[in-house]
């Protein structure tokens, strides 16, 4: 086996190895260890394994080792990605963690399987004084290596720009809004209706900023008024009994308004 034929397997079983630790990595360690370890999946992983299996008896330049395991990596994505929402899969941590595995194993296998067709030798290398030599050796210039990199950059850029918009949209709290709800207790099986029934309410604050509320409570013959102030994030709770017939409903009003901004009713005995 030449040095270079070994160094193909060796990458690709190394990959294969690697791809199933970091895929366990991903629910078993912290955050600062499921990120490099998502990255490798991503964007490394998948496209070694696969440049060693699609170019068994080939010698790679420099510029080809570096660009086409993370454009095979992103191509694997590209396409399994669009594979999986077409099947109905949901597109999820296990997911993606599942099809970059198997692509990489799978990959691996297929390197180790053409090994003996790429041992014979090719075209584009021979053996003189024990040293695998190019018949045609690229003269890569600075013009050439750029194009061949622009690829790359680009990628590199679009990874770099999807991460960002990610990581804003998963800090940013998004559009304010303040959520209001009206629960009835439990009641047990074949007990009677009590003459008042027990209902939860809850508010929760999600404005960004501390707001002042107002929330009237009114049934038949029943009315409560509460008032409170929430910080952003913060959840305001409270059990109240209510008549068992008729309708009791709830009203929201924000920052001293007179229009009620939630409101919801919950319907009892006729």
């Amino acid at each position: 086996m030449r040095p270079a034929a070994f160094h193909r397997y060796g990458a690709a079983a190394v990959a294969a190895v690697v791809a199933v630790v970091a895929a366990a990595a991903q629910w078993v360690t912290p955050p600062f260890v499921r990120v490099p370890a998502g990255l490798l999946l991503a964007v490394v992983l998948p496209g070694l394994a696969l440049t060693a299996a699609l170019f068994p008896g080939r010698v790679l330049s420099a510029v080809e080792r570096i660009v086409l395991p993370p454009a095979l990596s992103l191509a694997v994505l590209v396409v399994g990605g669009l594979g999986m929402f077409a099947a109905g899969i949901p597109l999820g941590r296990a997911s993606w963690a599942a099809l970059t595995v198997v692509v990489t194993v799978a990959a691996a296998v297929v390197t180790v399987l053409r090994h003996g067709a790429a041992d014979g030798g090719s075209a584009e290398e021979t053996a003189m004084f024990g040293q695998v030599l190019l018949v045609e050796r690229e003269k890569m210039t600075v013009g050439a290596a750029a194009w061949r990199l622009a690829p790359l950059a680009v990628a590199l850029v679009a990874i770099v720009g999807a991460g960002v918009f990610a990581l804003r949209s998963a800090q940013s709290d998004g559009s304010p809004f303040t959520g209001l709800a009206l629960v009835p207790a439990a009641v047990g099986a074949g007990q009677p209706a009590p003459p008042q029934r027990t209902v939860k309410l809850s508010v929760r604050c999600e404005e960004g900023v501390a707001t002042e509320y107002a929330l009237r409570v009114a049934g038949t013959g029943f009315e409560r008024t509460f008032t409170f102030a929430l910080r952003s994030g913060a959840i305001w709770s409270q059990t109240v009994k209510v008549p068992s017939t008729g309708t009791v409903t709830a009203d929201l009003f924000k920052n001293g308004g007179g229009t009620p901004y939630r409101s919801v009713s919950l319907a009892g005995k006729a």
